[in-house]
Parts: C-alpha cells; structure tokens; sequence
C-alpha cells in the first residue's frame, strides 16, 4: 500500500510541476526582457501538448516584435496541435500578408500550424476561402489541400476559387482538390470542362495529385487533344507528366507542343517526354524522324531528346551517326555529346561506324575515340568483347585505341589486351603496346615487353615503345642503352621518339647530351623543338651543349626560344654561357618569350643586384604573364626584394596583379608603413584586408595609419572591418 501511495504522490508531483512550469514560462512570454520571452517560446514549443493552457499567450506572442519570438511561438501552437484549436481563428487572421521581414517565411509558418491542429479547423477554413484578402484565402486552401480528405466538405468553396483572380489562390485550390481525394473528383472533372481556360488550368493542376488511370487523369487527357488554351495545356501535360500517364496515350499529346510557337508550351513538351520512362522507347521514332528535319532548330531539340534519353534512346543511335558524317561543326558536337549521354547503349552503332574503315586511318583523333573515351569506364566491357569478336578489322583497333585512353587498369582488360601484342598487322601491336601501358597499375613491369618491341621489324611498334618509356619517365632508365641505339633508327619518327623519351631519364651523361645536340645540325622544327625539350630533361649538361642551346635562340621560332629558356632554367646557374642571350630576350617582342626568359635569368643570374634591377624593370611590361614572373621571382628573393617594395605596391593600381602582388609581399616583408597605407582604400577588399594583417604586425610601428584604420572599421566588408579592429588593437 505504502508503495502505491508514493507512486501517486511522484505522479501529481510530477504533474504540479510541469503545470507550475508552463504558467513560469507563460509569465516570461509577457514579460519586457525579449531574450526571456524567446527562450520561454522555445521552451514551450519542446513541451509540445503539455503547453496547452499557454496557447492564448502564444497567440499574442504571434505580434511580438522580437522575429524569434514570432517564429518560436508558432512552432509552439504547431507542436501542440489539435489541443491549440482555440487559436485558429486568431491563425487564421495571420494569414493576411505581413509587413514585416520575411513574410513568406511567417506564412509558411501560420500554415503549418493550422495544419499541424488538424481536421477540427475546417469549418473555420472553408469559411476563410471566401475572405477578401488573398493571401487569407491562398493560406487556407493550402492548409485545406495538406488535410487531404477531412476537408471534403470545403470542395465546392474550393472549386469556387478555381476562377479566384489571384493566379496563386487558383494553383492552390485546384492542388487541394487533388490533394482530398476521390470526394472532389466530380468537381474536378467539373473544372477540366469549365467553359473558362483559366478554371480549365486550375483544375489540370488537381491532376497532380490523383492516380494516372483515375477518371479526371483520362478526362483530362481527352480534353487535351483539342485544348485550345496554351495555360490550360502547359497545366495539363505538366500534370499528365508527372503522374506517369500511359506514354502511349501521351505522345500524341506531346509531339505536336514540341512545333509550338510558345516556350513555355515546347518546354513543357520536352520535359513530358524525358519523364515517359519506363515508356520512354515509344518517343524514339518519333524523334529519329525529326533528325531529317530542314530546321535547325527541330533537329537540334531532336539531339538533346535523344541524349538525355539515355540508354533508351540507344536504337537512336546509328541514325545520330549518319546524321553526323552530314552536320555542320557546331552540331556535330551536339550529336556526339548525345552519343556520350547515351552510354553504353550508343557504343556498338560508334564501334560499327569504323568496321570498314581503312586501318591506317584510325587514330586518337578519330571523334569515336573521343566519344567511346568520354563514355569512359562504362565502355570497357563492350571494348573487350569487340577485341574477340573483330581483331582484325577497324572495331578492334578502334576498341584498343578507346582503351588506352580510358586507362582501366583491372586485370580483365589486361588480359584481353595481351593476345593482340604478337598481331600479324603492326598496327594491332602498336596500339595494343600502348593500350597495356595505359591499363597497367605499374608500367615500370613491363620493361622487358617494352625492350622487346623496341626492336619489332615495324616501326609503328617501335615508336609506341618509345612513347611508352617517355611516359615512364625516369623509371625507364634501364632502357637507356635501348634508347640510345634508336637514335640510329632508320624511321625518322622513331629518332624523333627516342629523343622525346631520353629528355625524360633525368640524365646527367654528358656524352649522351652531346649525342643529342648532333640532332641540330640541319634539323627541322619539330626535331630542333624535341631537342631542346630532352636537353632540358638533363640534370647537368656540358658547355658545350648550353651553347648549342644559346645558338638555337637565332631561330625566330617562339615556341622554340620558350622552350630553350626553359631547359636553361632547369639548369640553374650552370647555365651562366647563356645570361647575355638572356637579357637580349627580355625585350622580344613576343611576350612568351619574355616571360620564359625572365623565368630563366633568375634561376641562372647569380648576381642579386642585377637581377633585382631586372625584374624591377619588367614590372612594368605590358603582358600579364610577364609582369607575373616578375613579380613572382621577386617575392622568391625573399627580404632581398624590399627595394623594389614601391614599385611592387603600385602593382595594385592593376586588378590583375592583385593577387600575386600579395603573395611576393608576404614574403618580402616590407617594412614601410606608409606603402601599407596607400592602398588601406584600394577598391579591392581582399587588398584591404592584407594591408590590415601587414600593420597589425606591425604593432606599434604602425601608430601613422591609425586614423585611416580608424575608418576602416566602416568598411560595407565584415572581414576587413574585424581585421582593421585587430589591427588598431596592436598599436596600443
């Protein structure tokens, strides 16, 4: 007994002091402090139900001035729910569009909590549809819709709104009509055959909410076919759409809003027919017959359809390819970016377009590799089974081509690669070399392959193991013997290979450099051009190289002075020969090569005042990219730059510099308040703040900018405004 009389006693008490709780936060939401008002909101909000007897003080704290308060009290009546009954007249009043912030937000809120009371609120709701306010009557008939089927009774005022003036009250009401059921559907149907479009429109919208085989859905449709209204058809196909309606039943509804004059009506079109999967195959034919269309513009819509269609488009996809061999640049890429977005599924139409094509014109640059590449590793199953079934034809080699670039490294691939290295046509060898190169995790494993075609009785083979140890980089050292012994090949473009893939080595073989530099004598561009990259590959070269380097800048070929000027940056001050065509080159009249130039001087001048004055002066030049490498390659010299400090600062003057400016100071470090300064009110507020970060550190030092640092705690940016706070901090 005694233990069932303490049970009782916890329970009232407990009981007591939640009731003795709410009537405490009750008198705090009264009260005049607005930070305990809106914790007392929010507290009662958590007690949900058992906060009922607070619903009249969170009516009133619904026109507190404090936005919190106002948000939290509502929440509260939603948490509450049904038990918050009484409030809905006063919710209902709040409805009315609010003149303070964030209205859509405060109405939103209103909403859900009427909804969150319940079915005992529709009286008063349906009789709130006929308030002379529209926001009242738009709050309503939502709250009325996410009731779903308690708000059968309020169908005929709702339906009565279908004509409301208020394009938003309209949408709503019809929404709701979907929303309750079955109970509102003879005033649905009432409203798809209104003799008003703007009813007809409404009533489309209630569509979205009722089942695709239901009557109003295949009413609706019917009446589509001859709307004349374009409102009422784009609600009408948006509504169809969406519920799934039978894509054989839509088509016809579709196909000819795709021809229409009206976007919205074409986008709603297009849209409809993206959204009939599972269905969506039936519009492909359709669509295929568009591709022979003489607009541009049909055919063009046509492309997109077929792409984002995806694989059920894929029987679209050998009519795209001939479209192609006809089109025009710009739509030939659309066609190809189609194919792409049709995956797989497009693949064996891609493959089939080269079945006949002469071997030796297939390359990388062939548009099927770039496509079948783009499709990437999703491809690789159909590429490895088109490997067995034609290899010997131009979909195996364009299947080897497409593998190579897509690089799958998975053992399978591998495997299906390997048999095509002893092919009988060179061609298969020497892209089944270089698709197993690209497919292997280690490619350092497959010297011994690699040496071993370095000595294949074609050179197609032989240049691809070229190209293969080049892309090895340094790890194909042990080849090097290899390589140099094709320097003595007899095909050009296998020399060419090998010159490319010893710049690679990281060599320090002074003899082998000199090899090299033979190559010059009477060389065409490209072989000079490859020359000067591989030397630059070298670690160290002798003199005599670095002047076959120097001599090579006589050639009026940019890309070529680039390119020495970058072999003689990587060779740093052992390339002292060169400093006088170096300094010449700074004022060329092509701004790569000045760039490049510059880049070089001050890895190779080892006098820091020379180059000081150097880059000082290019901090001027007209190209960015100049003006860039000066700057940069000032901020390497550290502290040593501080002279050029004023000429650095005016780079601020130049959006462009902005950035890289800031980056060579905080390596600078420059010392002078007054340069900081001059740019506190630069238009850039990123500079702004770096000026402030600079006094901070300052301390002290910086006690001249206080009355400008002053000022800038105005600035409209929030970063800026705390770091000049920090900053004027320090200097006290």
């Amino acid at each position: 007994m005694k233990f069932f009389n303490t049970v009782i006693v916890l329970l009232l008490g407990g009981i007591l002091a939640g009731a003795g709780e709410v009537e405490d936060l009750i008198t705090e939401l009264g009260g005049s402090d607005k930070v305990k008002r809106r914790e007392a909101a929010r507290s009662l909000a958590l007690l949900g139900p058992k906060a009922k007897a607070a619903v009249p003080a969170l009516v009133k704290g619904l026109d507190d001035d404090e936005e919190q308060v106002f948000f939290w009290s509502a929440t509260a009546l939603a948490k509450i729910g049904p038990a918050a009954h009484e409030a809905t007249p006063e919710l209902i009043k709040r409805l009315k569009r609010s003149s303070r912030r964030y209205k859509d937000q405060i109405h939103v809120r209103i909403v859900h909590a009427l909804t969150q009371i319940g079915p005992q609120a529709v009286p008063q709701l349906a009789e709130a549809l006929g308030s002379g306010d529209s926001s009242v009557r738009l709050g309503a008939a939502r709250v009325l819709g996410n009731l779903g089927s308690a708000s059968r009774e309020a169908a005929p005022r709702l339906f009565g709104l279908l004509a409301d003036e208020s394009s938003s009250v309209r949408n709503a009401a019809g929404s709701a009509l979907g929303q309750i059921g079955e109970t509102a559907h003879p005033q649905i149907m009432q409203g798809l055959s209104a003799e008003s479009a703007t009813v007809r429109a409404s009533a489309a919208r209630a569509i979205i909410w009722v089942p695709a085989t239901s009557r109003p859905a295949m009413h609706l449709a019917k009446r589509l076919a001859n709307e004349p209204d374009k409102d009422a058809r784009v609600a009408g196909l948006n509504a169809l759409s969406r519920i799934g309606f039978d894509g054989d039943r839509m088509l016809p509804l579709l196909l000819p809003a795709l021809d229409a004059e009206e976007p919205d009506l074409r986008q709603v079109a297009l849209s409809g027919i993206l959204s009939l999967r599972p269905d969506g195959r039936v519009a492909v034919p359709h669509l295929i017959e568009r591709l022979s269309a003489e607009d541009p513009a049909k055919r063009e819509q046509a492309i997109d359809l077929l792409g984002r269609m995806g694989a059920d488009a894929g029987a679209a996809a050998p009519r795209l390819i001939t479209a192609l061999g006809q089109a025009e640049a710009e739509e030939k890429q659309r066609i190809q970016d189609a194919l792409v977005e049709m995956g797989p599924a497009s693949i064996p139409a891609v493959l089939d377009s080269v079945k006949d094509s002469p071997l030796a014109k297939l390359s990388a640059e062939q548009w099927q590799v770039d496509c079948v590449g783009n499709i990437g590793i999703q491809a690789v199953p159909r590429l490895t089974r088109a490997l067995k079934e034609h290899p010997g034809n131009g979909v195996g080699l364009l299947s080897l081509i497409a593998l190579q670039k897509i690089g799958d490294k998975s053992p399978t691939t591998r495997q299906s690669i390997l048999p095509l290295l002893t092919h009988e046509q060179a061609v298969f060898r020497s892209a089944a070399l270089s698709a197993l190169v690209a497919s292997t995790a280690k490619p350092n494993t497959l010297m011994p392959r690699l040496q071993a075609a370095m000595g294949d009785s074609n050179s197609l083979v032989r240049q691809a193991a070229m190209d293969a140890l080049a892309s090895l980089g340094s790890s194909a050292k042990g080849a090097t013997t290899a390589l140099v012994n094709s320097l003595d090949d007899k095909d050009a473009a296998v020399r060419l290979s090998a010159i490319r893939a010893i710049g690679k080595l990281e060599s320090d073989d002074s003899a082998l450099a000199e090899r090299l530099v033979k190559f010059l004598d009477g060389a065409n561009e490209e072989t000079r051009l490859a020359v000067v990259v591989s030397l630059g590959g070298f670690r160290k070269l002798p003199d005599s190289a670095v002047n076959s380097l120097v001599g090579v800048l006589e050639v009026e070929h940019a890309e070529t002075q680039s390119a020495v000027f970058g072999a003689l940056a990587k060779l740093g001050s052992s390339a002292k020969p060169a400093l006088p065509a170096l300094n010449t080159a700074l004022n060329h009249d092509n701004e790569s090569v000045r760039a490049s130039a510059l880049n070089a001087l001050a890895k190779v001048e080892s006098n820091e005042g020379k180059l000081l004055n150097a880059l000082q002066a290019k901090l001027g030049d007209k190209a960015t990219a100049v003006r860039h490498t000066a700057i940069r390659e000032l901020g390497e010299l550290g502290s040593g730059a501080r002279p050029a400090g004023p000429a650095l600062f005016a780079r601020f003057d130049t959006s462009d510099d902005r950035q890289v400016t800031m980056e060579a100071l905080r390596k600078i470090r420059v010392r002078d308040v007054q340069l900081y300064i001059s740019i506190l009110h630069n238009d850039e507020p990123l500079v702004r703040f770096f000026a402030c970060q600079a006094l901070r550190r300052a301390g002290k030092n910086a006690k001249p900018a206080e009355e400008e640092l002053r000022k800038l705690q105005k600035d409209s940016y929030d970063f800026v405004r705390r770091e000049a706070r920090r900053a004027l901090e320090a200097l006290r």
